[in-house]
């Protein structure tokens, strides 16, 4: 009777031990192609974050910039340790770091903040700029896709990787500082 028990439980235990030592065994190159996937949808939502990084890191390579692992200043360590709590919120707090330098960069140059309902804006700053000459079209262009990365962490229900919010917090500080370095264009 014993015998006949313990048959019948390695029979309802054999599967689930043979997919947990294969998935053990697996287990490295399985989260590495966990990494990878850069696109999931569920429930009709899609989350496509990661891709978008992926693009936004080949506009920057493109045009010279690396955002390669550096000594962080106190903001970029807060916006680290921040995107391992609110990868998000880190997306976030980044941004308004890009839109106080744009805003600061127009008004060092004398150029019009105001949007089109006379608020101080980023996107007002930017284009201005863009127009005076003082930022290339290209510079343009990843200031966009910066915002629109910022958009989908502030106003969708997907959630952000912290690796993700980690990348783009340093692409947003690296823009800012490349604002707050503009100056005007000799006459």
């Amino acid at each position: 009777m014993e015998a006949e028990q313990a048959i019948k439980l390695i029979e309802i235990l054999a599967w689930p031990i043979t997919v947990l030592a294969i998935l053990s065994a697996l287990r490295t190159p399985i989260l590495k192609l966990i990494t990878r996937i850069n696109a999931v949808e569920a429930g009709g939502v899609r989350a496509e974050f990661g891709v978008e990084i992926f693009e936004m890191r080949q506009v920057a390579e493109d045009n010279g910039n690396t955002n390669e692992l550096k000594v962080y200043d106190s903001k970029g360590s807060q916006l680290q340790r921040l995107a391992e709590l609110s990868p998000n919120g880190a997306v976030v707090d980044a941004w308004r770091e890009v839109e106080l330098a744009t805003i600061s960069a127009a008004l060092h140059n004398n150029l019009e903040v105001r949007g089109a309902k006379g608020r101080v804006s980023g996107n007002a700053a930017v284009r201005e700029m863009r127009e005076q000459g003082l930022i290339p079209q290209s510079t343009y262009e990843y200031y966009v896709k910066l915002k629109d990365l910022r958009n989908k962490a502030a106003h969708s229900s997907e959630t952000i990787e912290a690796s993700d919010a980690k990348e783009y917090s340093l692409a947003a500080l690296d823009l800012a500082s490349k604002f707050r370095e503009i100056r005007s264009k000799p006459n």
